[in-house]
């Protein structure tokens, strides 16, 4: 029998971590996960049947919970976004770090994977993101790789900048690289949209006009696009914007209809195509609208996900 990945999630919304480790046939099992919001809680129970839920981080007692081998989180990103407050570790969900540190400095596990916006990069966080390889060093964690990846690199048009932190207890050897090997776009943002659309995702004529006096922008278009609401753009080049929770209204879809345009927002099925998921991979349960989108918002893309898993599960079992 092949060895397997023992995994504790945490953060862990719909079970980013989960649908990536089956989606790639990773051998593993999940012996629990922790999540805050009772709406991530209800789709991941929804989803992952029978696997033990730990609630809030904050109140985890180490000691209480089984071994695992493979510790994964993507801990919020609100501090360290620029669509957030950007505080860092001046905003309290800046230090649920310390959370990761505290469990896993008593289960010591033989790998950590966490998962953070593109933000926790920069110069006005540098610190935050050193403080953090000090933390995992301090409590045995020597080997450490910090990578920046965009899903658009990964056969899928979504520009979502990711910094992915892996720290392990065994020796990198030279030449390992958690970045995946990239793959070519075969196809583009129209290629995910539904066949059938939901005429109650349409905009009304106000609301467009609303959106062209606000933004300035010309919706004329020829085919189906993405249009960024954040930067006031049209993304002609067939890829989609970051996707966000659904209060930032920051992506719409244009699409021409006898001469004129119409605006509409993303479906729930094209909102996890977008992540990854093949349609059915995911069941949304009695989940509203607002709640699966924000759930994708927040989550982790399956594909990418797996494809680092699984160099991780390579390095770390046949070496």
């Amino acid at each position: 029998m092949k060895e397997k990945f023992i995994t504790f999630e945490t953060f862990a919304g719909y079970g980013g971590a989960h649908f990536a480790l089956k989606k790639f046939n990773i051998p593993h099992s999940v012996i629990g996960f922790s999540e805050f919001d009772k709406y991530a809680v209800e789709i991941y129970e929804h989803n992952h049947k029978g696997v033990k839920g730990y609630g809030d981080i904050t109140k985890i007692d180490p000691n209480k919970l089984p071994d695992f081998n493979l510790f994964t989180g993507g801990f919020p990103c609100q501090p360290f976004s620029t669509a957030g407050s950007g505080l860092g570790e001046e905003d309290i969900r800046g230090t649920l770090f310390h959370d990761i540190i505290r469990i896993c400095e008593v289960k010591q596990p033989d790998n950590i994977l966490l998962e953070n916006v593109k933000g926790l990069t920069t110069k006005r966080h540098k610190g935050t993101l050193e403080t953090i390889r000090k933390e995992l060093r301090r409590i045995g964690y020597e080997n450490i790789h910090i990578q920046l990846i965009n899903t658009k690199n990964y056969g899928i048009p979504q520009n979502r900048e990711r910094v992915w932190i892996y720290a392990t207890k065994k020796e990198i050897p030279l030449g390992f690289s958690l970045v995946p090997e990239k793959q070519p776009l075969t196809k583009h943002f129209e290629d995910y949209l539904d066949q059938k659309i939901n005429e109650e995702l349409y905009l009304n004529k106000k609301q467009i006009d609303r959106l062209i006096e606000i933004h300035k922008v010309d919706l004329n278009v020829d085919r189906p696009y993405c249009f960024d609401v954040y930067n006031k753009k049209i993304k002609k080049e067939g890829i989609c914007m970051t996707l966000t929770e659904p209060h930032h209204n920051a992506t719409r879809v244009v699409e021409p209809k006898n001469g004129y345009y119409r605006v509409r927002k993303l479906s729930t099925t094209e909102h996890f195509r977008l992540m990854g998921f093949s349609d059915g991979e995911i069941d949304f349960g009695n989940l509203s609208y607002s709640q699966i989108c924000k759930r994708a918002g927040n989550g982790w893309d399956i594909n990418v996900a797996g494809l680092i898993l699984k160099n991780i599960y390579n390095f770390y079992y046949e070496n």
